[in-house]
C-alpha cells in the first residue's frame, strides 16, 4: 500500500476506534480459543468418566452422558477451526441499525463466523447467514427491513462501512451510500485468479443475494450467464443451508453434482472457508455407478462429444436418439412399461394353506395396487410376503383349533351314535382320528412352504435385465413410445442393442435405469439426500432432473446451469421451461446477467460470437471493468517452431505482468494432444487436462474447451492449429465457453480470423 492510501485510511474520522475495534475482537477470539482448548480436555475427562460407568447396560444416564459430551466436543473442536481461520480478518464490514421496536441503534460487524459476549450475550461478530445479516447486502441507507424467523423486521439503516483487513491490520475503511461505488468489488475483480475457487462473503452483490438467500423450502433453477459467479453462489447457498436448517440436516445428506472430478478440486477450497465440511461432492456418473449397485461399464461421453464435432453422417442420428432418451416422452414410455409390469405382478390367487382360505386374492391384489403405492414396485412384492407370513403365524392356530374342534364333535357324534354298531362306531372312531391327525400334520406341512409357493409367481427381474428387454426390442419399445415411428424404433433398438452386446451402457442410460431402480427396489438410504446441488446443469437432461427428482424423494434442488453453455444440448434441455412447468412445477426461477469475471472487452466479444446462434439466449451484461481488448495472433500451424516459440513469449509476457493463472485451450482433446506435443520440449511448466486429475498450482494448462466450463483463468491462450471452429451451435457454445474463462487476457491464434468466426467482429487486436 502506497504512503497515500497509508494516509487516507488514517485520516477517516473513525479510524482510532476501529483500530481499537479490531484489536478488541482479536483478543477476545483468542481468549475464546484458549477456553475452547480448556474445554476440550474437560469433554474427553467427561467422556472418560461416561466409558467407566457403562459397565452396566442399563445404565441409559450413562450413555446420554457420553452422547452428550461427544456432541459438545465435536462442536468446541469445528468452533476452535472456525475461529482459527478468521482471527486474521474477523470481519469485513459493519452496519448501523435502528430497530423501530426498540429505537436502540446497533453497530454490527459482520464476518464469516458468529461471536458473542459470552457475558452479555451481545454480538462481537455476526456471521454473513444471519437474518441481519441480509440488510449490509440488500439494503440501501435508509429505511430498510428483512425476514426474520418469519416475521418482517423493519428499521433504519444509518451506515454501511466495509473494511480490508490484512493479517490483522487494518488497511482501508470504505464508507458506502447510495453513490459511492463498489470500490471492494472492483478490487476483488482486478485481482489474480488461482487453480481453486474463493469465497466471496464480502462482495455479494444484491442478484446473487437473492440467489443464496430464496426459499430453501422450493427448488430453484438459476439461470447464470459465464462469470456470474453461478457456482460460487451455490456453494455459498450450502452454506446458508446449514446455517439455517442444519439442525434437521446433516451435511452428509447434501450433495454437490459437479461436471467431473477437475472441477470437484477446482471448488475444493471453498466450502472449508464457509465452515461445511462433510458434504458429499461427486458427479452423476460416479453418483450412478454406486447408486445402482452394480459394476457398469459406461461408453465415453466425450467420444459422442467427438463425433458430433466431427459433424459425420451418423451425427443427426445419434443426437436425435440421445435427444429422446434424454425427453420426458421417454419417461411417460417408461412409465408406461412399469405400469404393466405392476399390474402383472399384482396378485389374484387365494393363499390358501389346508383347504382353507386366509387372504382372498381381490384383498391382497387391493392391497398392492392402491394401499402399498407408496412403496417400490419390489418392496411391495416384500410387504404382501411379510403379510402372508403374519396371517400365517396368527391363523395357523385358528385353522388347527377349527380342525380340532370338528373332528371331536364328529367323533362325539360316533360315540354316542345309537344307529351306529359297535364295530363300525370303533373303525368310524378310529378314520375321524386318522383323518384329524392327517389334516393337522397337513396344515403343519403346508405352512412351511405356503408362503414360499405362493410367493413363486412373483418373477423379479433386475432392472437392468427389464431395461435390455425394452431397448433391445423395436417391438417393446414401440409399444410403449407411441411417439415414435417403427423405423425410429428400430433404429433405436439396434443401436441400443450394439452397445449391449459390449456389455456396456450410455450416460443416456443412467437416468432411466436409475428411475426404474427407484421405482422398482428403491434407492438405498445411504444414497438419498436431502438437498441436491446441481452444476453445469445446462449439460443435463430432462429425464436426468426428473429421475433424481424420484430417487431422492424430494424436490429440494439448486440447479445452476447456462444455456449458452450447453454444449450437451443434444440431450435435449435447451430451455429451462420444461423444467419448472413439469419437473419441479413448486419451483422458483432467477436469471443471472452480469458477469464479473472479464473485462467489457473480452464479454463485448464473447457476445458477439453468441450472437451466431439462432436462439434466444440472454446478452451478457458486464460489470464496468475494462482492459486490454482480445488479441488475433497470426500463426502458421505447418510452422511449429513458430507456434511454440509465440507462445512461449506471450507466456513470459503474461507472467512478468503477474498473471500466473494461465490456460491454453485447444477446441478438442487431439487438438490439445497437438498444442502439448508443441511445447512438451519447452521450459515451461506445462500440464495437459484429461478431466480426472488435478491442476497444478504454477503450471500452465493446456485444457478442450468442453472441459475448461466453469473453470477461470487470469489469461487465455486459444489455440487453432487443426481444428477451425465452424459456424454450428455446438462450435459456437464451445468458442464461446473457451471466451469466457478469463479474467484479464484472452489471446486468440490461428492462420485466418475465421478459424475464430471472428469475420464479423471490430473488438480485436490484431498481429499485422
Amino acid at each position: 500500500m502506497s504512503a497515500k492510501d497509508q494516509v487516507s485510511v488514517r485520516d477517516h474520522k473513525d479510524y482510532q476506534e476501529e483500530v481499537e475495534r479490531l484489536e478488541f475482537t482479536k483478543e477476545y477470539i483468542r481468549t475464546v480459543l484458549e477456553i475452547s482448548k480448556g474445554n476440550k480436555e474437560f469433554f474427553v475427562e467427561n467422556m472418560k468418566q461416561a466409558l467407566a460407568e457403562l459397565d452396566d447396560k442399563e445404565s441409559s444416564a450413562s450413555y446420554t452422558d457420553l452422547l452428550a459430551n461427544a456432541r459438545f466436543l465435536e462442536l468446541a473442536q469445528s468452533e476452535l477451526k472456525r475461529l482459527e481461520s478468521v482471527v486474521g480478518k474477523p470481519y469485513f464490514s459493519r452496519i448501523d441499525f435502528t430497530s423501530n421496536s426498540t429505537k436502540k441503534e446497533e453497530n454490527l460487524y459482520i464476518g464469516k463466523v458468529s461471536l458473542f459476549d459470552r457475558v452479555t450475550q451481545q454480538p462481537i461478530i455476526v456471521d454473513w447467514r444471519s437474518p441481519i445479516a441480509n440488510v449490509y447486502y440488500d439494503g440501501r441507507l435508509g429505511d430498510v427491513s428483512y425476514e426474520a424467523y418469519g416475521e418482517t423486521q423493519t428499521g433504519y439503516l444509518s451506515l454501511k462501512r466495509q473494511y480490508e483487513i490484512v493479517e490483522g491490520y487494518l488497511k482501508e475503511i470504505r464508507d458506502i451510500d447510495l453513490t459511492t461505488h463498489d470500490e471492494l468489488l472492483q478490487k476483488s475483480l482486478s485481482g489474480k485468479a488461482d487453480n481453486r475457487l474463493t469465497e466471496i462473503v464480502a462482495t455479494i452483490q444484491n442478484e446473487q443475494n437473492e440467489v443464496i438467500r430464496a426459499s430453501l423450502k422450493h427448488p430453484i433453477i438459476v439461470q447464470g450467464a459465464a462469470g456470474s459467479g453461478k457456482t460460487t453462489i451455490a456453494l455459498h447457498r450450502i452454506s446458508y443451508f446449514l446455517y439455517s436448517f442444519g439442525y434437521q440436516f446433516p451435511p452428509e445428506k447434501l450433495m454437490i453434482l459437479a461436471p467431473n472430478r477437475l472441477f470437484i478440486d477446482y471448488i475444493s477450497a471453498v466450502l472449508p472457508e464457509l465452515g461445511v465440511n462433510k458434504i458429499n461432492q461427486t458427479t452423476f456418473i460416479d453418483f450412478m455407478k454406486a447408486s445402482l449397485g452394480q459394476k457398469i461399464k459406461l461408453m465415453s461421453p466425450t467420444t459422442k462429444l467427438m463425433k458430433l464435432l466431427e459433424g459425420k453422417g451418423a451425427s443427426k442420428s445419434i443426437q436425435w436418439m440421445s435427444s429422446y432418451k434424454g425427453s420426458l416422452a421417454f419417461k411417460e414410455a417408461i412409465d408406461g412399461y412399469l405400469y404393466e409390469l405392476e399390474v402383472s405382478l399384482a396378485p389374484a390367487e387365494d393363499f390358501i394353506v389346508e383347504k382353507s382360505i386366509l387372504l382372498k386374492g381381490q384383498n391382497l391384489k387391493r392391497l398392492f395396487l392402491k394401499e402399498y403405492t407408496y412403496l417400490p414396485i419390489y418392496k411391495r412384492i416384500a410387504k404382501i410376503k411379510s403379510l402372508l407370513e403374519s396371517d400365517l403365524k396368527t391363523k395357523k392356530a385358528i385353522i388347527k383349533t377349527k380342525i380340532n374342534t370338528k373332528y371331536d364333535e364328529a367323533l362325539d357324534r360316533a360315540l354316542y351314535s345309537r344307529r351306529i354298531d359297535t364295530e363300525k362306531r370303533k373303525q368310524k372312531v378310529v378314520d375321524l382320528m386318522d383323518m384329524k391327525k392327517q389334516r393337522i400334520a397337513q396344515v403343519e406341512k403346508e405352512a412351511k412352504t405356503a408362503v414360499k409357493k405362493y410367493m413363486e409367481q412373483f418373477v423379479m427381474k433386475d432392472v437392468f435385465t427389464l431395461y435390455k428387454e425394452l431397448m433391445s426390442s423395436p417391438e417393446v419399445l414401440k409399444k410403449y413410445s407411441n411417439n415414435l415411428t417403427d423405423q425410429e424404433c428400430k433404429v433405436l433398438s439396434q443401436f441400443c442393442q450394439r452397445i449391449f452386446d459390449r456389455g456396456a451402457y450410455e450416460l443416456e442410460d443412467l437416468a432411466p435405469l436409475f428411475y426404474m431402480k427407484a421405482k422398482l427396489e428403491g434407492i438405498d438410504e445411504k444414497y438419498k439426500m436431502r438437498s441436491i446441488f446441481i452444476d453445469e446443469a445446462q449439460d443435463y437432461s430432462y429425464f436426468q432432473f426428473a429421475a433424481l427428482k424420484e430417487g431422492f424423494e424430494t424436490d429440494l434442488f439448486t440447479i445452476v446451469g447456462d444455456l449458452a453453455q450447453g454444449i450437451h444440448s443434444y440431450r435435449g434441455l435447451n430451455s429451462w421451461e420444461p423444467v419448472l412447468k413439469e419437473i419441479f412445477p413448486n419451483g422458483n426461477y432467477q436469471a443471472l446477467q452480469k458477469s464479473y469475471r472479464t473485462t467489457v472487452e473480452i464479454m463485448n466479444l464473447a457476445n458477439d460470437i453468441l450472437k451466431l446462434i439462432d436462439q434466444d439466449l440472454p446478452k451478457v451484461e458486464p460489470v464496468i471493468r475494462h482492459g486490454q481488448k482480445p488479441w488475433f495472433k497470426t500463426i502458421d500451424p505447418a510452422n511449429l517452431d513458430q507456434v511454440r516459440l509465440q507462445l512461449e513469449h506471450d507466456i513470459s509476457s503474461l507472467k512478468e505482468e503477474d498473471l500466473n493463472s494461465i490456460a491454453i485451450i485447444g477446441r478438442t482433446d487431439k487438438e490439445c494432444q497437438r498444442i502439448h506435443a508443441i511445447l512438451e520440449k519447452s521450459q515451461l511448466s506445462i500440464q495437459l487436462l484429461e478431466g480426472k486429475e488435478d491442476m497444478k498450482k504454477g503450471y500452465v494448462v493446456i485444457v478442450p474447451s468442453y472441459l475448461s466450463k466453469g473453470l477461470e483463468f487470469d489469461a487465455v491462450m486459444v489455440v487453432c492449429l487443426e481444428e477451425p471452429f465452424s459456424k454450428v451451435d455446438l462450435d459456437i457454445k464451445l468458442l464461446y465457453v473457451a471466451m469466457t474463462r478469463p479474467m484479464h487476457r484472452l489471446y486468440l491464434y490461428g492462420k485466418e480470423r475465421s478459424d475464430f468466426l471472428l469475420d464479423c467482429t471490430s473488438q480485436l487486436h490484431f498481429d499485422l
